[in-house]
């Protein structure tokens, strides 16, 4: 846990370095820590995210990024004083229950961070994806060798950034930082409550009380959480926006919008807030634009490229333009529909090649028919349609409110046709209940008592852990304990109980997890990691199995047909 803390520490003057310059860049006024912090985050993953397509990120970045800081440090030094002495005196403002409050879920989350974690993903695909980044960076065709690490996401860019792995195997938490962040933001927002009054305030501050169901994404680099704190403050930015506009809130408004997509592509409806809050303002002249499109052009260039370089899909996981401009690297079609077909089933609890057959209405129905689990999710939608508007009408600031509804039924619709994932719907529907929440909790005693029982309840999942994600069942565990190691190193960052071995196929040797692993975990595998289980069956029902393209893995991989010489 100390050497967590300790890096943690560094995440936050790192962020808030690149982020203060930024600003200065961008020559954006007022901006406050948080939104600094933000802009810290995405400034830095662009950086690394160019990086990766030349060469891989390990020291050599983490020296760039030093010397960085220090020419920012030493270009701002008084300025950059001033503002880490204003964020002191900001902290030492918080009333005290508060601020034992946000010490508390600090240790708590730390804890949990340096812990094992039970996410199935995490086993398939984020460690490995974090290791390829560190040891080569982005590399051609890397999705050949296994279809989820085309998932590459901008969120596993900035964590590799942070994973120290010429050090150690055990750093892996960049989202237990960001839910410190995040629960961090509320408390200063429920301390502006209490003294201003602010029904804003009060619904964003309320998020802490929703930490036992974002905790176990905390030793994961899971995007999710990162979507769901960005967005946050995306809505909350868009509210104070909305009653006091300045000529700078699109630009901010578009970066964590595009900062959310690069993170998590199933999110581009996002987009939809700063374009109508644009459109809403836009007859006021001194809005300025000519960022928001420079970020926005790159953003859809790091997007493309990463994704050539993966897949060859110009817009995976679309298949968009793919044909129109084929790849050597590509994974074949064959593969790629293998892959996209049984994740739309999958989402819609349909049984394999069903989906085809049935109409979009046809197979809503079977959806919400499928189990109570479903109609249960479904029926708090249809509450939320219901409620929010109610709730709208009684808000002072109508006009965001209606802007982030009009997104969610948007979110709702592309998921439908994409994948439909209720956690790719949490950022709107954990902040729509929280606008409910709020009409309830308007007193300091009720809103204390909600606040440490959900951080009792949080404690008890710390000590008692569930196994979360897809087929964990299939996926063997090392059993929950504390090792006194623990206090100075966190846990390894992967859980995954196997032993691996060297396998050749054709001129592709990889370590493979034993014979018992589930088909797609891979864990902490020396690279190249794929499971043996998963070349035969590829091989055996596609006619496809993983090359390399040359005589390195720098150079990549393609995907040989096995009925060809």
């Amino acid at each position: 846990m100390l050497l967590l803390l300790l890096i943690w520490c560094y995440l936050g003057v790192t962020f808030i370095n690149i982020g203060f310059a930024f600003n200065k860049l961008l020559k954006l006024k007022e901006i406050d820590s948080f939104l600094t912090i933000l802009f810290g985050m995405f400034c830095l993953t662009i950086v690394a995210s160019f990086w990766a397509i030349f060469d891989r990120i390990n020291y050599e970045f983490q020296l760039f990024l030093l010397l960085l800081q220090l020419l920012i440090v030493l270009r701002f030094k008084d300025e950059l004083m001033h503002f880490y002495n204003t964020v002191f005196i900001q902290f030492k403002a918080i009333n005290s229950t508060l601020r034992y409050f946000l010490l508390l879920s600090f240790g708590l989350i730390l804890f949990q961070s340096s812990s094992s974690s039970y996410f199935v993903d995490n086993e398939t695909y984020y460690v490995q994806t974090i290791k390829w980044l560190n040891e080569y960076g982005l590399v051609p065709g890397l999705a050949n060798l296994h279809i989820f690490l085309g998932q590459t996401s901008g969120w596993h860019i900035l964590q590799s950034v942070f994973s120290f792995s010429y050090f150690t195997n055990n750093c892996n938490d960049l989202n237990g930082f960001c839910l410190v962040f995040g629960i961090t933001f509320s408390i200063a927002q429920l301390d502006t409550y209490f003294k201003t009054g602010n029904l804003h305030s009060l619904l964003t501050g309320l998020f802490p009380t929703l930490v036992v169901l974002l905790l176990p994404f905390s030793s994961v680099p899971s995007p999710d959480l990162a979507v769901i704190v960005i967005s946050l403050l995306l809505f909350s930015f868009l509210i104070r926006s909305n009653e006091k506009p300045n000529p700078h809130s699109v630009t901010i408004l578009a970066l964590l919008a595009f900062f959310i997509v690069y993170i998590k592509i199933s999110a581009l409806p996002i987009l939809l807030v700063p374009l109508l809050y644009f459109i809403l303002h836009a007859h006021k002249k001194q809005l300025k634009t000519i960022p928001t499109l420079f970020f926005g052009v790159m953003v859809v260039v790091l997007f493309v490229t990463k994704n050539i370089i993966l897949t060859g899909y110009p817009f995976y996981p679309s298949s968009l333009f793919a044909h129109s401009f084929p790849f050597e690297n590509a994974i074949p079609n064959t593969l790629y529909e293998f892959w996209w077909s049984p994740s739309k089933n999958y989402g819609f609890a349909l049984p394999q090649n069903q989906y085809s057959p049935l109409t979009t209405f046809e197979i809503l129905l079977q959806w919400i028919s499928e189990s109570w689990v479903i109609r249960s999710i479904t029926l708090m939608l249809l509450s939320l349609f219901v409620m929010v508007p109610f709730a709208i009408s009684k808000s002072k600031n109508k006009t965001a409110f209606w802007i982030i509804y009009v997104t969610m039924i948007v979110q709702i619709v592309f998921l439908i046709f994409t994948a439909p994932q209720f956690r790719f719907l949490l950022p709107f529907l954990l902040f729509f209940g929280l606008t409910l929440l709020s009409f309830v909790l308007v007193k300091k005693t009720p809103i204390y008592i909600s606040l440490y029982i959900g951080l009792i309840i949080a404690s008890l999942y710390v000590l008692f852990p569930i196994a979360l994600g897809i087929n964990h069942n299939r996926v063997d565990f090392y059993p929950k304990s504390f090792l006194l190691s623990q206090i100075v190193l966190p846990k390894s960052n992967s859980n995954l109980q196997a032993t691996f071995s060297k396998k050749t196929k054709g001129n592709l040797q990889y370590n493979s997890p034993d014979e018992h692993s589930y088909i797609w975990v891979t864990g902490s595998g020396n690279l190249p990691c794929v499971n043996s289980k998963q070349i035969e069956y590829f091989e055996e029902k596609l006619g496809y199995y993983p090359q390399l393209r040359g005589t390195t893995l720098a150079e990549g991989f393609y995907s040989k047909n096995a009925t060809k010489p």
